[in-house]
């Protein structure tokens, strides 16, 4: 039961403390948005993060997904995955999976397929489809979908619920709110939170959600 805290580099030394603080247990990395996504600039923030006693998730988002394209993507992932605790990966890119998604295993951390909608969720089959890919790669499949309902919030997490493993299952909106929180208990692992602004739609503030997660969760959750 993890929360991680999407960052850009903008105070970044200033903000990482902040969320440790608050009870972050994991930054994410999100080199999309950084003004400066050079390998010396973002391996230094890596760094930075992991002295101070805080889990790391490398993100280069892709557009498709909500990102932005960077030169030097490629050179990112395969310099900077093996350091990471987490490198997430979008399964729409099947070819990086397929060369980076084992330097990543190799150098023993962890591969997060991600697969966004912003628009619906899909039928259920599909969402089992989803989380099976991404095991199939070799990673914690991360399915975020737009719940348009309450329905759909309630179906993606029955959904997460019979797939064994790690995953993690969010539904984006403010429909899906209650995702951030429940999907623990539907055994999603790691849920993500705003600090001064939110990257996703829904996203709940840092200390709310660990507020949350220590009132209906207590001595359960479990720290990186």
């Amino acid at each position: 039961m993890l929360i991680a805290v999407p960052l850009d580099d903008e105070r970044f030394t200033e903000r990482v403390r902040k969320a440790k603080a608050l009870g972050a247990d994991l930054i994410e990395l999100r080199v999309d948005l950084f003004n400066d996504p050079s390998l010396p600039a973002v391996k230094k923030k890596l760094e930075l993060v992991k002295k101070e006693g805080l889990g790391t998730i490398l993100t280069v988002r892709a557009p498709e997904e909500g990102g932005r394209e960077l030169p030097n993507r490629g050179e990112l992932i395969r310099e900077l995955g093996p350091l990471s605790d987490y490198t997430d990966l979008e399964l729409r890119r099947r070819s990086e999976l397929v060369v980076y998604g084992p330097l990543i295993r190799q150098a023993g951390k962890k591969l997060i397929v991600s697969y966004h909608d912003f628009e619906r969720t899909p039928p259920s089959w599909i969402l089992k489809e989803l989380f099976r890919e991404g095991k199939r790669y070799g990673g914690i499949p991360k399915v975020a979908v737009k719940a348009n309902g309450l329905e759909d919030a309630a179906r993606l997490l029955c959904v997460a619920r019979e797939v064994p493993g790690e995953k993690i299952a969010i539904a984006m909106g403010q429909e899906g709110v209650v995702t951030r929180v429940a999907g623990f208990a539907f055994g999603s692992v790691i849920s993500y939170a705003s600090l001064d602004k939110a990257t996703a739609p829904g996203q709940l503030p840092l200390e709310e959600l660990v507020r949350l997660r220590e009132l209906f969760y207590g001595a359960a959750f479990k720290r990186a």
